[in-house]
Protein backbone atom coordinates (compact mmCIF):
# COMPACT_ATOMS: atom_id res chain seq x y z
CA UNK A 1 0.00 0.00 0.00
CA UNK A 2 1.52 3.34 -1.11
CA UNK A 3 1.54 5.73 1.73
CA UNK A 4 1.17 8.64 -0.49
CA UNK A 5 -2.09 7.65 -1.95
CA UNK A 6 -3.02 7.88 1.97
CA UNK A 7 -1.36 11.28 2.21
CA UNK A 8 2.14 10.86 3.44
CA UNK A 9 3.56 12.95 0.59
CA UNK A 10 1.28 16.23 1.95
CA UNK A 11 1.47 15.52 5.80
CA UNK A 12 6.09 15.36 5.67
CA UNK A 13 5.80 18.62 4.64
CA UNK A 14 4.10 19.87 7.85
CA UNK A 15 6.57 17.97 9.72
CA UNK A 16 10.29 19.68 11.19
CA UNK A 17 12.98 19.42 8.62
CA UNK A 18 14.93 17.19 11.60
CA UNK A 19 12.34 14.66 11.26
CA UNK A 20 13.14 11.27 10.13
CA UNK A 21 11.78 8.43 9.79
CA UNK A 22 11.47 5.20 7.35
CA UNK A 23 8.33 4.64 5.50
CA UNK A 24 8.35 0.97 6.53
CA UNK A 25 8.23 2.09 9.87
CA UNK A 26 5.09 4.32 9.48
CA UNK A 27 1.23 3.60 9.22
CA UNK A 28 -1.69 5.59 9.30
CA UNK A 29 -4.69 4.35 11.60
CA UNK A 30 -7.93 4.15 9.36
CA UNK A 31 -10.20 2.43 11.96
CA UNK A 32 -10.28 3.03 15.48
CA UNK A 33 -13.46 0.92 16.83
CA UNK A 34 -13.88 0.69 21.09
CA UNK A 35 -10.20 0.41 21.31
CA UNK A 36 -9.14 -1.38 17.95
CA UNK A 37 -7.26 -0.12 15.56
CA UNK A 38 -6.97 -1.19 11.55
CA UNK A 39 -3.61 0.33 10.00
CA UNK A 40 -2.73 1.19 6.80
CA UNK A 41 0.92 0.71 6.13
CA UNK A 42 3.39 -0.49 3.15
CA UNK A 43 2.50 -3.67 4.44
CA UNK A 44 -0.78 -3.81 3.56
CA UNK A 45 -3.58 -4.08 6.40
CA UNK A 46 -2.39 -4.23 10.03
CA UNK A 47 -3.71 -4.76 13.31
CA UNK A 48 -2.14 -1.90 15.85
CA UNK A 49 -1.43 -3.19 18.75
CA UNK A 50 -0.88 -0.86 22.24
CA UNK A 51 0.63 -2.38 24.68
CA UNK A 52 1.59 -2.05 28.82
CA UNK A 53 4.48 1.27 28.56
CA UNK A 54 1.86 2.52 25.87
CA UNK A 55 -0.56 2.83 28.38
CA UNK A 56 1.48 3.83 31.91
CA UNK A 57 2.40 6.73 29.60
CA UNK A 58 -0.95 8.12 28.86
CA UNK A 59 -1.88 11.04 30.70
CA UNK A 60 -5.65 10.78 29.15
CA UNK A 61 -7.37 9.67 26.09
CA UNK A 62 -5.90 12.31 23.75
CA UNK A 63 -2.44 10.83 23.81
CA UNK A 64 -4.11 7.52 22.00
CA UNK A 65 -4.13 7.15 18.70
CA UNK A 66 -7.40 8.25 16.61
CA UNK A 67 -8.21 8.16 12.66
CA UNK A 68 -6.15 10.16 10.80
CA UNK A 69 -3.37 9.67 13.33
CA UNK A 70 0.53 8.74 11.19
CA UNK A 71 2.24 6.10 13.37
CA UNK A 72 5.86 4.53 14.28
CA UNK A 73 5.11 1.19 14.28
CA UNK A 74 7.12 -2.02 14.63
CA UNK A 75 6.06 -5.11 12.99
CA UNK A 76 5.76 -8.21 13.88
CA UNK A 77 7.58 -10.79 12.10
CA UNK A 78 5.16 -13.00 10.28
CA UNK A 79 1.79 -11.60 11.54
CA UNK A 80 -0.53 -8.59 9.94
CA UNK A 81 -0.33 -7.10 13.41
CA UNK A 82 1.80 -3.92 14.23
CA UNK A 83 2.85 -2.42 17.62
CA UNK A 84 2.04 1.01 17.88
CA UNK A 85 5.28 2.51 19.53
CA UNK A 86 4.36 7.03 19.16
CA UNK A 87 1.60 8.94 17.38
CA UNK A 88 3.44 11.46 15.12
CA UNK A 89 2.42 15.05 15.55
CA UNK A 90 -0.86 16.23 14.23
CA UNK A 91 -0.48 18.98 11.65
CA UNK A 92 -4.47 19.55 12.78
CA UNK A 93 -7.28 17.82 14.55
CA UNK A 94 -11.25 18.22 15.32
CA UNK A 95 -12.17 17.83 18.51
CA UNK A 96 -15.49 18.69 21.01
CA UNK A 97 -16.01 18.27 24.93
CA UNK A 98 -16.97 14.77 25.75
CA UNK A 99 -20.20 14.20 25.93
CA UNK A 100 -21.42 14.03 29.63
CA UNK A 101 -20.42 16.01 32.79
CA UNK A 102 -16.91 14.72 32.69
CA UNK A 103 -15.02 18.27 31.49
CA UNK A 104 -12.55 16.52 28.45
CA UNK A 105 -11.69 17.14 25.17
CA UNK A 106 -12.68 14.23 22.37
CA UNK A 107 -10.82 13.79 19.19
CA UNK A 108 -12.85 13.23 16.62
CA UNK A 109 -10.02 13.09 13.89
CA UNK A 110 -6.65 14.06 13.04
CA UNK A 111 -4.73 15.10 10.58
CA UNK A 112 -7.44 17.05 8.16
CA UNK A 113 -6.82 19.71 5.71
CA UNK A 114 -10.60 20.43 5.57
CA UNK A 115 -13.77 19.78 7.82
CA UNK A 116 -17.71 19.72 5.79
CA UNK A 117 -19.88 20.37 7.58
CA UNK A 118 -22.90 18.85 6.69
CA UNK A 119 -26.58 19.96 7.54
CA UNK A 120 -29.73 19.10 6.36
CA UNK A 121 -32.45 21.92 5.26
CA UNK A 122 -35.06 20.34 6.98
CA UNK A 123 -35.58 20.29 10.61
CA UNK A 124 -31.97 19.90 10.77
CA UNK A 125 -31.70 23.38 10.20
CA UNK A 126 -29.61 25.79 12.90
CA UNK A 127 -27.17 28.50 12.03
CA UNK A 128 -26.20 28.25 16.28
CA UNK A 129 -24.61 24.72 15.51
CA UNK A 130 -23.05 25.48 12.08
CA UNK A 131 -20.98 28.18 13.91
CA UNK A 132 -20.01 25.68 16.85
CA UNK A 133 -18.76 23.65 14.27
CA UNK A 134 -16.99 26.44 12.35
CA UNK A 135 -14.87 27.22 15.61
CA UNK A 136 -14.27 23.59 16.43
CA UNK A 137 -12.57 23.09 12.55
CA UNK A 138 -10.91 26.81 13.04
CA UNK A 139 -9.57 25.54 16.26
CA UNK A 140 -8.42 22.54 14.83
CA UNK A 141 -6.22 23.88 12.59
CA UNK A 142 -8.30 22.99 9.45
CA UNK A 143 -10.50 24.77 6.52
CA UNK A 144 -14.01 24.82 7.78
CA UNK A 145 -17.00 24.43 4.06
CA UNK A 146 -20.79 23.95 4.82
CA UNK A 147 -22.43 22.31 3.00
CA UNK A 148 -26.26 22.26 3.07
CA UNK A 149 -27.82 19.33 1.91
CA UNK A 150 -31.36 18.63 1.17
CA UNK A 151 -32.07 21.37 -1.42
CA UNK A 152 -35.24 18.89 -2.86
CA UNK A 153 -37.37 19.96 0.18
CA UNK A 154 -36.99 23.77 -0.52
CA UNK A 155 -38.32 25.72 -3.84
CA UNK A 156 -35.96 28.67 -2.48
CA UNK A 157 -33.16 26.49 -1.44
CA UNK A 158 -30.51 29.01 -3.05
CA UNK A 159 -32.51 31.59 -1.53
CA UNK A 160 -31.59 30.06 2.06
CA UNK A 161 -27.36 29.59 1.16
CA UNK A 162 -27.65 33.06 0.14
CA UNK A 163 -29.18 34.20 3.57
CA UNK A 164 -26.51 31.75 5.37
CA UNK A 165 -23.58 33.10 3.58
CA UNK A 166 -24.49 36.58 4.42
CA UNK A 167 -24.32 35.92 8.21
CA UNK A 168 -20.89 32.96 7.54
CA UNK A 169 -19.35 35.50 5.57
CA UNK A 170 -15.53 34.12 4.30
CA UNK A 171 -17.10 30.90 4.65
CA UNK A 172 -17.12 28.43 1.20
CA UNK A 173 -20.64 27.14 1.02
CA UNK A 174 -22.51 24.23 -1.25
CA UNK A 175 -25.88 23.65 -1.56
CA UNK A 176 -26.45 20.15 -2.58
CA UNK A 177 -28.69 17.05 -2.76
CA UNK A 178 -26.84 13.77 -1.83
CA UNK A 179 -30.45 11.90 -2.55
CA UNK A 180 -30.24 13.07 -5.99
CA UNK A 181 -26.83 13.92 -6.07
CA UNK A 182 -27.40 17.39 -7.33
CA UNK A 183 -24.01 19.60 -6.83
CA UNK A 184 -22.00 16.48 -5.78
CA UNK A 185 -19.37 17.26 -8.00
CA UNK A 186 -17.97 20.66 -6.71
CA UNK A 187 -17.08 18.29 -3.55
CA UNK A 188 -15.40 16.19 -5.33
CA UNK A 189 -13.50 18.87 -7.31
CA UNK A 190 -11.99 20.25 -4.06
CA UNK A 191 -11.08 16.68 -2.21
CA UNK A 192 -7.84 16.36 -4.89
CA UNK A 193 -5.20 13.18 -4.28
CA UNK A 194 -3.49 13.02 -0.98
CA UNK A 195 -6.00 15.39 0.77
CA UNK A 196 -7.97 14.18 3.77
CA UNK A 197 -11.12 15.57 4.66
CA UNK A 198 -14.25 14.98 7.12
CA UNK A 199 -17.48 14.98 7.51
CA UNK A 200 -18.99 16.15 10.70
CA UNK A 201 -22.79 16.87 11.49
CA UNK A 202 -26.05 15.76 13.68
CA UNK A 203 -27.39 12.67 12.95
CA UNK A 204 -30.12 12.71 9.99
CA UNK A 205 -27.91 15.47 8.10
CA UNK A 206 -27.67 13.15 5.43
CA UNK A 207 -23.80 12.13 5.67
CA UNK A 208 -24.03 8.60 5.09
CA UNK A 209 -25.88 9.59 1.60
CA UNK A 210 -23.45 12.41 0.56
CA UNK A 211 -20.63 9.44 1.96
CA UNK A 212 -22.08 6.79 -0.81
CA UNK A 213 -22.54 9.59 -3.16
CA UNK A 214 -18.75 10.10 -2.66
CA UNK A 215 -17.87 6.26 -2.98
CA UNK A 216 -19.97 5.64 -5.86
CA UNK A 217 -21.09 2.82 -3.60
CA UNK A 218 -23.60 2.27 -0.88
CA UNK A 219 -20.68 0.96 1.64
CA UNK A 220 -22.33 3.29 4.15
CA UNK A 221 -25.64 2.30 5.72
CA UNK A 222 -28.52 4.71 5.28
CA UNK A 223 -31.83 5.07 6.88
CA UNK A 224 -34.94 6.98 6.99
CA UNK A 225 -35.42 10.25 9.29
CA UNK A 226 -38.62 10.34 11.52
CA UNK A 227 -40.50 13.25 9.74
CA UNK A 228 -42.59 14.37 13.03
CA UNK A 229 -39.05 15.90 13.83
CA UNK A 230 -36.54 15.62 11.47
CA UNK A 231 -34.46 13.45 13.57
CA UNK A 232 -31.76 10.34 12.10
CA UNK A 233 -30.35 7.90 13.44
CA UNK A 234 -27.02 6.84 13.82
CA UNK A 235 -26.62 5.17 10.30
CA UNK A 236 -22.36 5.47 10.99
CA UNK A 237 -21.11 3.54 13.99
CA UNK A 238 -17.37 3.90 14.05
CA UNK A 239 -15.01 6.17 12.75
CA UNK A 240 -13.19 4.95 9.71
CA UNK A 241 -10.22 6.76 6.66
CA UNK A 242 -11.75 5.65 3.14
CA UNK A 243 -10.41 6.10 -0.34
CA UNK A 244 -11.89 8.02 -2.55
CA UNK A 245 -12.16 7.45 -6.25
CA UNK A 246 -10.72 10.35 -6.75
CA UNK A 247 -7.50 9.87 -4.47
CA UNK A 248 -8.58 11.42 -1.84
CA UNK A 249 -9.12 10.86 1.39
CA UNK A 250 -12.25 10.96 3.87
CA UNK A 251 -12.99 10.47 7.53
CA UNK A 252 -16.74 9.48 8.10
CA UNK A 253 -17.72 9.88 11.45
CA UNK A 254 -21.05 8.81 13.47
CA UNK A 255 -23.85 11.99 13.84
CA UNK A 256 -23.61 14.28 16.27
CA UNK A 257 -26.00 14.90 18.53
CA UNK A 258 -24.30 16.91 21.36
CA UNK A 259 -21.69 19.23 20.46
CA UNK A 260 -19.81 20.60 23.16
CA UNK A 261 -17.38 23.59 22.76
CA UNK A 262 -13.69 22.48 22.93
CA UNK A 263 -11.93 25.57 21.35
CA UNK A 264 -10.29 28.42 22.80
CA UNK A 265 -11.19 32.60 22.56
CA UNK A 266 -8.70 33.42 19.17
CA UNK A 267 -10.95 30.62 17.13
CA UNK A 268 -14.01 32.16 18.17
CA UNK A 269 -12.92 35.68 17.47
CA UNK A 270 -11.77 34.20 13.31
CA UNK A 271 -15.73 32.46 13.85
CA UNK A 272 -16.93 35.82 14.86
CA UNK A 273 -14.54 37.98 12.94
CA UNK A 274 -17.30 40.79 12.09
CA UNK A 275 -17.62 40.86 15.84
CA UNK A 276 -14.51 40.50 16.54
CA UNK A 277 -13.62 44.00 14.41
CA UNK A 278 -15.72 45.94 16.53
CA UNK A 279 -14.68 44.25 20.07
CA UNK A 280 -10.91 45.85 18.91
CA UNK A 281 -12.64 48.95 19.47
CA UNK A 282 -14.12 49.06 23.55
CA UNK A 283 -12.69 51.30 25.98
CA UNK A 284 -11.56 47.93 28.12
CA UNK A 285 -9.32 45.05 26.91
CA UNK A 286 -11.45 42.62 29.32
CA UNK A 287 -14.72 43.53 27.98
CA UNK A 288 -17.47 41.32 28.31
CA UNK A 289 -19.54 42.49 25.35
CA UNK A 290 -22.89 42.65 27.06
CA UNK A 291 -22.50 44.85 30.52
CA UNK A 292 -19.04 46.87 30.24
CA UNK A 293 -18.92 50.26 29.65
CA UNK A 294 -17.58 51.54 26.77
CA UNK A 295 -18.20 48.19 24.64
CA UNK A 296 -18.04 48.75 20.99
CA UNK A 297 -19.66 45.48 19.87
CA UNK A 298 -22.75 47.07 21.98
CA UNK A 299 -23.05 49.92 20.04
CA UNK A 300 -22.73 48.44 16.88
CA UNK A 301 -25.42 46.21 17.76
CA UNK A 302 -27.69 49.61 18.65
CA UNK A 303 -26.54 50.49 15.27
CA UNK A 304 -27.53 47.68 13.44
CA UNK A 305 -24.28 47.21 12.16
CA UNK A 306 -24.20 43.12 13.70
CA UNK A 307 -27.53 41.46 13.24
CA UNK A 308 -29.40 40.17 17.02
CA UNK A 309 -29.38 36.65 16.26
CA UNK A 310 -25.27 36.60 15.50
CA UNK A 311 -24.52 38.74 18.68
CA UNK A 312 -26.59 35.91 20.95
CA UNK A 313 -24.51 33.34 19.31
CA UNK A 314 -21.51 35.24 19.53
CA UNK A 315 -22.27 35.48 23.38
CA UNK A 316 -23.49 32.44 23.89
CA UNK A 317 -20.53 30.37 22.48
CA UNK A 318 -17.77 32.55 24.54
CA UNK A 319 -19.77 31.56 27.49
CA UNK A 320 -19.23 27.60 26.89
CA UNK A 321 -15.12 28.63 26.50
CA UNK A 322 -14.15 28.01 30.31
CA UNK A 323 -15.31 23.98 30.52
CA UNK A 324 -13.77 24.82 34.02
CA UNK A 325 -16.03 27.93 34.95
CA UNK A 326 -19.14 26.07 33.27
CA UNK A 327 -18.31 23.25 35.52
CA UNK A 328 -18.17 25.21 38.56
CA UNK A 329 -21.24 27.12 37.79
CA UNK A 330 -23.19 23.63 37.52
CA UNK A 331 -22.03 22.14 40.92
CA UNK A 332 -23.26 25.28 42.25
CA UNK A 333 -26.74 25.28 40.93
CA UNK A 334 -26.66 21.67 41.76
CA UNK A 335 -25.51 22.59 45.41
CA UNK A 336 -28.26 25.49 45.51
CA UNK A 337 -30.99 22.67 44.80
CA UNK A 338 -29.95 20.72 47.36
CA UNK A 339 -29.61 23.74 49.43
CA UNK A 340 -33.34 24.20 48.23
CA UNK A 341 -34.83 20.64 48.79
CA UNK A 342 -33.41 20.56 52.56
CA UNK A 343 -35.34 24.42 53.38
CA UNK A 344 -38.35 22.45 51.77
CA UNK A 345 -37.82 18.89 54.01
CA UNK A 346 -37.10 21.28 57.09
CA UNK A 347 -40.32 23.46 56.89
CA UNK A 348 -42.59 20.20 55.52
CA UNK A 349 -41.29 18.55 58.79
CA UNK A 350 -42.08 21.76 61.24
CA UNK A 351 -45.78 21.46 60.13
Amino acid sequence: MNLDLLGWDLYEKSLPENFKIEKQNVARVAVENRGGYLLYSESGELEGIIQGKFRRNAKDETVYPKVGDWVAIEKLQGEEKAIIKEILPRKSKISRKRAGEDIAEQIIATNIDIAFIVQGLDGDFNVSRLERYIAMAIEGGCEPIVVLNKSDLLENAQNKIDEVAEILSGIRMFLISAKNKNGIEEIEKIIIKGMSVVFVGSSGAGKSTLVNALLGSDRQKTELIRIDDSKGRHTTTKRELLVLPSGGLMIDTPGMRELGLWTTEKSLNETFDDIDVFAQNCKFNDCDHEFSQGCAVIEALKNGLISKERYLNYLKLKKDLDPAKAKREANSAQASKRGQRRVIKRAEHKK
